[in-house]
């Protein structure tokens, strides 16, 4: 049976959203410790700009009365801002009633329906839901319902399918404050990918969909490095570092006896020498973060000799640029389970830099005469509570993507009404990336010059041909400098 581990502070926090409303609801975000436990990383009442609160005061609003559209969205929109090892992973009601968390009262019924019609939102409104992930999508999700009457809490596990079913789960409240490990990743970009699409205009939006399950595909087939080294999958998080930290000071203790020895102060030891590295920003609570790199194979193999094909294409879409990972790891994690969620960061990034950008276009389709260069938004990120914590000591940060010249006040914005959570603009860390990250450019082949005895078309250019317009530029320069040279002779 699963279990669900929530902090003092959580408990407080539903308190809270039942003595100000008489009824609030919202979503969980958590975290998949292993295969039976989820902690409850944070929970986020639903401030949905056009709800009206007047209602939710209301002693006679019940689950039925519920805004599942409200829900979704919240939701869709958290799963966005969660780095890759958090997810939204339910719902949760908050209620000075006793019914809500009596699982034989009417009201209780009305909850699976309530679980269903989100889970159908979620599925129709947003094609990249079931590609959030690099492995095995989310089929569980947690219910929780509180009443204030009593100091109850019901939990449930919801499974989707045939309309929804409930089954028993267990829950605890932790007092000690969940510790968080932080990761950190830098994935750079440089992908070339064919348009087949021969329409005179195409879809843009259509075009990035094959950009994300290529990187998809690349990233399932990748492998990913803890500090320079290929680590056991099977391992726990705490095992590594444990490991490492001895290693460390076996490094440490050699390093120092071989300089008291030779009269040498300078350390020695190997190239890749693994250690913890201190963060830089400081914003990781505590002050340690481990590098991870994602290593990717040759690409060609990643198919087999019998699947290669040759064919012709109409124009090219590269994306190019950085994508900076950051996430929080549970000691009792295992490796597998580390390498997997720094892949979903950088697949969950990139899906949503895609997903904003398409959001602001004003016509999804462009012409195939062009060169189409774009910038999309790039990471940023803000810390947010963590057990009861002040944002300025929190070891969590979530992520918000800006455009260039908008203000950190949009994220701001954001982290209230998605996240139910009050940040300082100057707290905002906005220089993870920089400006530009990366660019999605599209270049087209004109169908006035294909060469029909080509097999393949391709609208990049080509080296050598950049090369040879270098040098002719230098050789024109060369001759009207001696050109110049020559007349001042005969002026004099």
């Amino acid at each position: 049976m699963r279990t669900v581990l929530l902090s003092k502070a959580d408990e407080v926090y539903l308190e809270k959203c039942a003595q100000e409303h008489s009824f609030s609801y919202g979503i969980i975000v958590g975290h998949q410790a292993d295969l039976t436990k989820s902690i409850v990383v944070h929970l986020a009442r639903n401030n949905e700009e056009d709800a009206d609160l007047e209602d939710l005061n209301d002693v006679n609003f019940t689950i039925r009365d519920v805004n599942s559209q409200a829900l979704a969205s919240q939701w869709l929109s958290a799963s966005k801002m969660c780095p890759g090892s958090f997810d939204v992973i339910g719902i949760f009601i908050s209620s000075t009633l006793s019914e809500v968390a009596d699982e034989n009262s009417d009201e209780f019924k009305n909850a699976k329906k309530l679980f269903s019609d989100v889970y159908d939102l979620l599925l129709q409104s947003n094609s990249s839901f079931g590609v959030y992930t690099t492995d095995m999508a989310q089929t569980e999700y947690v219910f929780l319902a509180y009443s204030l009457a009593d100091k109850r809490l019901l939990c449930k596990n919801f499974t989707y399918g045939n309309g929804g079913t409930f089954t028993k789960m267990d829950h605890r409240f932790v007092e000690k404050p969940f510790e968080w490990i932080p990761l950190e990743c830098n994935y750079d970009l440089d992908d070339v990918i064919p348009i087949i699409d021969p329409a005179r205009r195409i879809n843009i939006e259509e075009q990035f969909q094959n950009i994300i399950l290529t990187i998809r595909k690349y990233l399932i087939a990748s492998e990913v490095f803890l500090q320079n080294e290929i680590v056991e999958d099977t391992i726990d998080l705490q095992t590594y570092i444990k490991k490492k930290k001895q290693s460390d000071d076996k490094l440490k203790t050699s390093s120092s006896t071989n300089s008291t020895a030779s009269g040498s102060s300078t350390a020695t030891g190997p190239a890749s020498g693994l250690h913890l590295l201190s963060s830089d920003d400081g914003s990781n609570g505590n002050g340690n973060v481990i590098r991870a790199s994602i290593v990717m194979p040759v690409k060609c193999q990643l198919n087999s000799p019998a699947n290669i094909k040759i064919s012709e294409f109409n124009g090219t879409l590269r994306m190019s640029g950085m994508i900076f990972s950051r996430i929080y790891c549970n000691s009792r994690n295992t490796i597998a389970d580390v390498k997997r969620f720094v892949r979903d960061d950088v697949l969950r990034s990139l899906i949503t830099r895609i997903q904003v950008y398409c959001d602001g276009l004003t016509d999804p389709h462009v012409s195939n005469e062009a060169v189409y260069i774009s910038e999309p938004p790039r990471r940023v990120f803000f810390s947010i509570p963590a057990d009861g914590a002040s944002p300025s000591t929190s070891t969590i940060q979530f992520s918000e993507y800006l455009f260039r010249g908008e203000a950190p006040t949009v994220a701001v914005s954001q982290a209230k009404q998605v996240l139910d959570v009050e940040i300082d603009p100057e707290a905002i860390v906005l220089d993870a990336e920089g400006l530009p990250d990366s660019n999605f450019t599209a270049r087209f082949q004109e169908t006035d010059n294909v060469d029909d005895n080509r097999t393949m078309s391709s609208s990049m250019p080509k080296r050598e041909l950049s090369r040879s317009l270098y040098m002719v530029g230098i050789a024109v320069a060369l001759l009207v400098l001696l050109a110049s040279v020559a007349l001042h002779y005969v002026m004099a």
